[in-house]
C-alpha cells in the first residue's frame, strides 16, 4: 500500500486507479463517451498500476478522438446471432442460408466464446488456419450415414476431408461482413478480419460448344417437354435459375424482347422465386425469331397441361413451370439434361456450357464485345473476353500458324 501512496495524484477527470484488496488486481475507471452518445464511467483492469494506466489513457484518447466505448459487451456468438436476425430480412434466402450455415458450423464453434471487443487479428488468423485444416467428416460425422464397414472418422480413421479453398474464402467473407456491421454500430474499433488475408480460389472457365454440337444437343431434345428451355438457353444464354424463373409477363412477343428480372433458387429445402442475381443481370434483350416460334408452340402445350391439371394448377406465370404450374425442381432439370446429353453423345457437356456458347459464337461473328457483354449480362467485360479466350482455340492456332518462321 505504501507504493500506492507514492503515486502522483491524478488531475480531476483523469480517472481513478486503485488496487483491490480482495485479489490484488489493479482497477481503473474514467468517464468516456459510449456508443449511445452518453458519457458513462467505464472500468479497465490489469496486473499492475502501469498496465491499468496505459489502458485508461488509451480509453480516454479514443474517446477524445470520437471512438466511443460500446454500451454493451457481446461475445462473438451473441453478436453474430443478432447480425443474422438482421440479415434474414435484408438478404436473399440463399445468401442468408449460406451466412447461417457458416456462422453455425464454423464461426460460433471457433470464435463464439471470445468477447467481441477483444477479438484480434491473431485470433482470426488462428481461426482461419483451423478452418483450413479441419476435417469436415470429423466435424459433422458425415460417415455415420454409411454402413459400419465403410466408416472412417467416427472409428478413428480420419479421411482428411478439408473445406475447399472457396469454402474457406466464404467463411472469411461472412466473418468480415459480420464484423463490419459491428464496426458500423461502434461495438468494435476496427474490423480485424480485414487484417487477415485469405487466398482467392482460381475459377475454371467452362467451354462453349461448337455450332455442330449445339445442333446435336437441340436435335436430341426435340419432342421433349423442356425442348423450348434448351432453345432459350442456346440462343439467349440464360442461367439455370433465370430459365426456371422466366415469367410470361416478361416476354413481349410483338416487340420481340425478353426481360430478365427474376430467378428460381433453392434455400433451406425450399424453392424461391427471387430477383435476378445482380443489377447487371436485370436487362431487356432481343428475342430471336426461332426462339419466338418455339416459345409460342411451348405456350400452346402448357395451356393443354393447365386444362388437364384443372383445379390442381398453381398459376405462377412461369414459362417453364412443372406440370401443375409450380417452379420446376432444378434437380429434375439436371436429370432431364443428362438424358438429352446422352442421346446427343456429348459426354461431359453441361447445360451452363450453352451460355458460354452464345458468348463465343457472337464474338466469332464479329459482334462488338460490349454488345456481347450486354446480351450475356456480365458485370465486367473481362468475364466476357475470358470465356472467348478459353473457347477460341482454333483462332489462336490459326494466328500462330500464320507466323512466318525462318528455317530452324
Amino acid at each position: 500500500m505504501a507504493e500506492e501512496k507514492r503515486r502522483p495524484r491524478r488531475a480531476n477527470g483523469d480517472g481513478s486507479i486503485y488496487q483491490r484488496s480482495s485479489d490484488g488486481r489493479w482497477v481503473g475507471s474514467a468517464y468516456v463517451y459510449t456508443s449511445s452518445g452518453q458519457i458513462k464511467r467505464r472500468p479497465v483492469y490489469g496486473s499492475s498500476y502501469d498496465d491499468v494506466r496505459a489502458k485508461l489513457d488509451e480509453l480516454k484518447v479514443n474517446s477524445a478522438n470520437g471512438i466511443p466505448v460500446p454500451d454493451r459487451s457481446y461475445s462473438v456468438a451473441q453478436w453474430f446471432e443478432r447480425w443474422l436476425t438482421t440479415m434474414r430480412s435484408e438478404r436473399r434466402p440463399t445468401t442468408y442460408v449460406g451466412y447461417e450455415n457458416d456462422v453455425r458450423l464454423y464461426i460460433v464453434p471457433g470464435l463464439g466464446k471470445k468477447p467481441l471487443r477483444r477479438l484480434s487479428a491473431a485470433h482470426v488468423r488462428a481461426f482461419m488456419a483451423g478452418v483450413r485444416e479441419r476435417c469436415l467428416c470429423c466435424a459433422h460425422a458425415y460417415d455415420l450415414r454409411r454402413p459400419e464397414d465403410e466408416r472412417c472418422c467416427s472409428v478413428g480413421r480420419c479421411c482428411r476431408r478439408h473445406p475447399s479453398q472457396r469454402q474457406v474464402q466464404y467463411v472469411h467473407a461472412v466473418l468480415r461482413n459480420g464484423l463490419a456491421a459491428a464496426e458500423r454500430e461502434e461495438l468494435v474499433t476496427r474490423n480485424v478480419a480485414k487484417l487477415v488475408r485469405v487466398s482467392v480460389p482460381r475459377y475454371k472457365v467452362g467451354k462453349g460448344l461448337t455450332v455442330e454440337q449445339a445442333h446435336k444437343l437441340l436435335d436430341a431434345a426435340k419432342g421433349r417437354r423442356l425442348y423450348a428451355l434448351y432453345v432459350v438457353a442456346a440462343t439467349l444464354g440464360l442461367r439455370h435459375g433465370e430459365l426456371l424463373g422466366l415469367p410470361w409477363r416478361d416476354l413481349d412477343i410483338e416487340r420481340a424482347t425478353v426481360t430478365i428480372a427474376q430467378t428460381v433458387q433453392r434455400a433451406d429445402g425450399r424453392l424461391y422465386i427471387a430477383e435476378a442475381k445482380t443489377e447487371a443481370s436485370e436487362a431487356t434483350i432481343p428475342l430471336p425469331k426461332v426462339t419466338r416460334r418455339v416459345l409460342l408452340e411451348h405456350r400452346e402445350r402448357q395451356e393443354q397441361e393447365r386444362t388437364a391439371a384443372a383445379e390442381v394448377w398453381q398459376d405462377n406465370d412461369l414459362v417453364f413451370a412443372s406440370t401443375i404450374g409450380t417452379p420446376t425442381e432444378p434437380r429434375n432439370l439436371g436429370r432431364d439434361f443428362e438424358k438429352v446429353r446422352d442421346l446427343a453423345v456429348l459426354p461431359g457437356v453441361r447445360l451452363h456450357d450453352l451460355r458460354h456458347t452464345v458468348v463465343s459464337l457472337l464474338l466469332e461473328q464479329g459482334t462488338p464485345p460490349h454488345v456481347v457483354q450486354a446480351i450475356a449480362r456480365h458485370a465486367h467485360i473481362d468475364v466476357t473476353m475470358s470465356i472467348y479466350a478459353h473457347t477460341n482455340l482454333d483462332a489462336m492456332r490459326q494466328a500462330l500458324d500464320a507466323i512466318e518462321w525462318k528455317e530452324l
